[in-house]
């Protein structure tokens, strides 16, 4: 049990060290800070999906991004950044789709 939350806590600090080193190196004439960047977000999406949901409802440019990017990754990459969709997302969906009702009622 306590290998367990340590081995997150581990897994989490190298993930957190890799954007970090991913956001100083992404600026280099070869982009590989790119690429940390993403296997960090990954990693940490892994240990600690409620920060990432928490980041993605926060951010909502990087939760666009991610949803563009599910299309592209492998699937097992998706189903991790989909484990990570914000809360929120059911009920914004509703309220999509109340809106052409309404709409059609004004139109009326």
């Amino acid at each position: 049990m306590i290998f367990r939350a340590v081995f997150k806590f581990f897994v989490a600090a190298i993930a957190v060290l890799m954007i970090v080193i991913g956001i100083i190196v992404a600026p280099s004439p070869i982009p590989f800070g790119i690429i940390f960047i993403l296997l960090g977000f990954f990693l940490l999406a892994a240990v600690a999906p409620d920060l990432v949901r928490w980041l993605r409802r926060r951010w909502r440019w990087l939760d666009r991004v991610l949803r563009r990017l599910e299309s592209a990754l492998p699937r097992w990459m998706t189903r991790e950044l989909r484990n990570t969709h914000p809360q929120d997302e059911e009920e914004e969906d509703e309220d999509d789709e109340s809106e052409p009702e309404s709409a059609n009622r004004r139109r009326r």
